[in-house]
Order: C-alpha cells, then structure tokens, then sequence
C-alpha cells in the first residue's frame, strides 16, 4: 500500500497540527482568558473564516475569486473583522465589549497562521476606555499564570503622526522613520532626519523617538518635558492623551508593570491613538498588543472611536504551561 504523498502528509509550511496534549492545553488557556473577558463584561463574537476581502485592505490577506468572481480573503485580523460587526451588525449599541478567539492567516514571512484572542472596546473614547484595556490586557496574562512576568511598553501613534506631519514626511519617508524607531536604529533615524527634515523641533522630537523605553515612573517627568517642547498642538494633545491615560491605569493598579516608549509604533496602519506591546520574560517578542483606532470602523460607515487588543497564543500556551 502506497503511503500518504509527502505533500499532503503534512499541513502546509507556516500552520501545524495541534495533536492531543497541546490541543487540550489551548482549549485550557482559551477557556481562562474567555472567564476573565466575561467577568469584565465581554461578549463573545465568531467571525467567519472568509471575508470579503475589502475588510483587510493594506493587510498581508490571501486572496482568491470565488465562482461568482468576488474576491475573497481569509481572515487575517480579527479587528478589522470586528469593526466591520460593529459598524453594520451592532450600530448604534455603544459601548459594545466584544471578544474573540480563533485563528488568523497571513500571506507573508513566518508562520502563515497565527492563534489568538483578544478584546474590543466600541464606542468609547477618552483615558478611562484606554487604561480599561491596558488592565484588562494585564488582567488577560495574570488568568495565564504571567502577569509576574510580564511588562506593558506603551506609546502613542497620535504623536508620532504629528511629529512626521510637522516634519512635512510623505508617505515613502513616514514609512522610513517608522521603521528606524520600530528598531531603535539611531543611526538610520539621525540619517533621514538630517537627509530629509528641516532642522528644529520636529526632528529634535523624532530623533528622541529612538531613546529606549522607561519605567513609568521614570518617564512621566521626560514625559511632561516632551510635551511643553512638542513642536504641534496636535503633538502636544497625543502626549497630554497618554498622560492621562497611565494616570488612570495607575488608578487601576497598574504600575511598575508598565514602561512609557514613545517610539512604540504599531504596524497595521490603522492605529490613531494609545498604542501598546505586551511582553513576557522567556518570549523573545511581543506576545499581544494594541492600541485605539478611532477611524477603523468609518470605513464600514460607522465613525465610532474604538480600542483593543490581541494576545498571540502561539507564544502564550507553552509559557503558561511552564508557569504551573
């Protein structure tokens, strides 16, 4: 008898099989974080696995035409997924507290799929939306055993917007000086500023963008410094925004756990607002993260302002495991 061909005798590279053991261990994992969701008030939303594939414009989405010739993705981000859902299905129900769990794929370099669950926060805006999903981020890795280990980095995608919009950066040179202050790559980032932005306090704020992050509370007198010196009113709104919201995680009880990074800058390219990365000692990259996107949900017609977040569970479950 002929064995299995080698092409199929394995799921295709980028996904895996979740067999026995680590299947339970997921499950196990997905049933805490969707306890300490509901008791925070969280309702459970399952998106389809297919979308069209408007919903994931600028994404890494694999696509393909379906027989009536509409052109299909597969999920690659639950957010998108969920704004659509409350911008068309849940209009006019604010705020909604919504969660989900499942699977994500994306046609690019490293694992094509990815297993997640995360949370989302419609219709409200202000500091007190922004820490309630910080501590319930934080909350979401204590029900995993992690919260010991873990640390919040936190910035803003409000000022870094505004200082390449005073810098006057198109789109090619934005890209370019998001990147360096992603990598914290001085040298790069002292390049471009020099190369392509006027000397003065746009590029002073952006070449300070690359400064490693800091404890909060090391950071909030930096922090008030950047603010009085940001060379916008809308610079300066972003960072008394953020402000505003560490004070009020800190009324939650957050504290030590989270560190100021003012160059913390999400991909997606949707992010408006707070943005954050979560991480955990023993993960040699972020394990979740988020931030507010307050003009996602306009593109199905509904400008509600919006935040969340997402937890890699590739990366959560073995740590948890080992944290028993």
């Amino acid at each position: 008898m002929r064995g299995p061909d080698d092409k199929i005798a394995s799921p295709p590279p980028g996904t895996q099989d979740l067999l026995f053991g680590a299947a339970r261990r997921l499950r196990r994992c997905e049933a805490a974080l969707a306890q300490v969701f509901e008791a925070h008030g969280y309702a459970e939303v399952v998106p389809p696995a297919l979308e069209s594939a408007e919903v994931f414009e600028g994404q890494q989405a694999l696509r393909a035409l379906d027989r009536s010739g509409h052109l299909l993705a597969m999920r690659a981000d639950f957010t998108a997924q969920v704004a659509r859902i409350a911008a068309t299905r849940l209009s006019g129900i604010s705020p909604l507290r919504l969660y989900y769990r499942g699977s994500v794929v994306r046609d690019g370099d490293g694992p094509r799929e990815r297993l997640q669950a995360g949370c989302e926060l419609v219709g409200a805006e202000g500091p007190e939306a922004d820490a309630e999903i910080l501590a319930l981020a934080e909350a979401a890795l204590g029900a995993l055993g992690l919260s010991q280990a873990a640390r919040l980095s936190v910035g803003t995608m409000g000022y870094f917007a505004a200082l390449v919009e005073s810098a006057g950066a198109g789109p090619r040179l934005s890209h370019a000086l998001s990147d360096a202050v992603d990598r914290k790559d001085l040298p790069t980032l002292r390049m471009l500023c020099e190369r392509e932005v006027p000397s003065g306090p746009a590029r002073e704020a952006l070449l300070a963008l690359a400064q490693p992050p800091r404890p909060q509370p090391e950071a909030l007198a930096p922090l008030a410094r950047a603010r009085e010196s940001a060379p916008t009113p809308q610079a300066a709104s972003a960072l008394a925004r953020l402000e505003a919201a560490l004070a009020a995680a800190r009324g939650r009880g957050l504290g030590a756990e989270v560190e100021v990074d003012l160059g913390e800058v999400r991909g997606l390219g949707y992010y408006t607002g707070i943005v954050f990365n979560l991480y955990v000692a023993g993960a040699p990259r972020a394990v979740g993260g988020g931030g507010r996107y307050d003009t996602l949900l306009g593109r199905f017609g509904d400008p509600r302002p919006a935040v969340g977040f997402s937890l890699d569970l590739d990366a959560l479950v073995p740590l948890s495991e080992a944290a028993r």
